[in-house]
């Protein structure tokens, strides 16, 4: 990485090289850890589900309250994760988490790499993956943050060479076959192309010869196994999802760190735009807004604002050095790949000593769990659902993480019960639970004891397990 730096920056030849190490360490640290993400564990049961024969898209195969088709769309790294579960267990799942983190950061650094020298570049990467921090669970979603930097960078390249990435099309197909963020990557593409054409540096023709990537790239997103249908998945879900699930809410800026960083990366953007007498492109202008709203409009979408406003930060920096950036060679990025490669089998044998048990669940209460006879309904707090699936299959839990395979009314009912709300009792009445797996200290937990006098059978880990009278 020596090369990478001009002479007379005022800058040791070895800064970048002790940042890249230290920064890439970091980023290990970050990613070994128990499995603990709630979500976690219905995809690996379906990944097994699918493993077994079953089918893409059918009536839910678990849960009977279910009045929505339930449709696997993310069903390529559902499969990774449970083939490494079977081989290896729970380290797998740890450690692929791990190294989707380690390419996350090196995708976000190839965005802002390109537009600033290594230290800056770094900052602003590490700042960025600060912002996806909300995001860095065992879930496919991670594989959409690695898919969108990689669509961000090469639609910032697309802005400079204005050559079509025809290779982001098949890239595309195995985004959408990942998780349902694919449209993001499609949008960011359309906004530049825009942009390009008033800025006036496109025709209108050159301008439709780059908008047959990201349209193409609709197109094939049509050719996964679950088909056209798969277009409107995304909506699907956010109809039920929006309104119940908390990430889906809008941000709440004053109390998300993630959130103001990005914002301020977004600011250090605009500001560096106000400061040069260039005219800004609209194209960034495009991105800058988007990023904006993205990191705005919800909680789950604070990641897609913080990775799009990366290179848009990291030009802002480099423009405090008042000189262009070197580009990295060839010997800089094998560095790299070798780091990254390194810091992935060291985490091997780490995450075979911290992640043979699973964190933030009540593995504890297993045994009691087991004893309950098959098939018995379960009244379960909305974050043990996946573990319940995935651990607890003989069981059927009430609720899932899953909201889009409910109907909205049952959905609310659910969320009153929980409140013990109006009508909470009209609810038991219509699932009939003869179980119930709830936190220890939830008003429901405490009304089901104290005025339905269901029996306490254990409780462990912030959790406790009843029983009908």
């Amino acid at each position: 990485m020596k090369g990478d730096l001009a002479s007379g920056r005022g800058e040791s030849a070895h800064v970048p090289a002790i940042v890249a190490i230290g920064s890439v360490a970091a980023v290990m640290y970050l990613g070994i850890r128990p499995v603990s993400d709630n979500d976690a564990w219905w995809h690996l049961k379906v990944g097994e589900y699918l493993l077994n024969g079953g089918a893409f898209v059918g009536p839910d195969p678990w849960n009977p309250f279910a009045t929505r088709p339930f449709v696997v769309t993310q069903w390529l790294p559902e499969l990774v994760a449970f083939k490494g579960y079977e081989w290896f267990g729970l380290p797998a799942v740890a450690w692929l988490r791990c190294v989707a983190i380690l390419l996350l950061f090196t995708a976000i650094l190839w965005c802002t790499r390109y537009v600033a020298d290594t230290v800056p570049a770094l900052i602003i990467a590490l700042a960025t993956l600060i912002g996806t921090a909300g995001g860095l669970g065992e879930r496919p979603q991670l594989v959409s943050f690695v898919l969108l930097a990689v669509w961000v960078g090469a639609s910032w390249r697309t802005a400079e060479d204005l050559r079509p990435r025809w290779w982001l099309i098949p890239l595309t197909w195995v985004w959408a076959n990942s998780h349902g963020l694919w449209l993001t990557g499609i949008g960011i593409g359309i906004v530049v192309i825009v942009g390009l054409w008033l800025d006036r540096r496109v025709t209108v023709r050159a301008a439709a010869r780059l908008m047959v990537v990201p349209l193409a790239s609709v197109g094939v997103c049509a050719l996964t196994p679950v088909g056209p249908r798969l277009l409107l998945a995304p909506f699907d879900v956010s109809q039920i999802a929006a309104e119940f699930v908390q990430e889906w809410q809008p941000t709440p800026v004053r109390n998300s760190f993630v959130a103001i960083l990005t914002l301020v990366m977004i600011a250090a953007a605009v500001f560096g735009w106000i400061r040069t007498p260039d005219k800004t492109p609209w194209w960034q202008v495009g991105l800058a807004v988007v990023a904006f709203i993205s990191t705005l409009a919800m909680v789950r979408t604070i990641p897609v604002g913080a990775i799009i406003a990366a290179p848009l930060a990291a030009s802002a920096l480099q423009s405090l050095r008042h000189t262009a950036p070197q580009p990295p060679g060839r010997r800089s990025k094998r560095r790299w790949s070798l780091l990254v490669l390194t810091c992935a089998v060291i985490a091997v044998p780490v995450t075979a000593l911290v992640a043979q048990k699973p964190g933030g669940v009540p593995d504890r209460l297993q045994a009691t769990l087991d004893a309950a006879p098959a098939r018995s309904v379960v009244l379960n707090d909305p974050s043990m659902s996946g573990w319940l699936l995935w651990r607890e299959p003989q069981l059927i839990s009430v609720m899932d993480l899953r909201s889009e395979i409910f109907n909205k009314d049952y959905v609310q009912a659910y969320l009153r019960t929980v409140e013990v709300g109006r009508g909470w009792q009209d609810f038991l009445a219509e699932t009939k639970p003869t179980y119930a797996l709830l936190r220890s200290e939830s008003p429901l937990r405490l009304a089901l004891q104290d005025e339905l006098h269901w029996v306490p059978l254990q409780t462990a880990q912030g959790f406790t397990v009843l029983r009908t009278p």
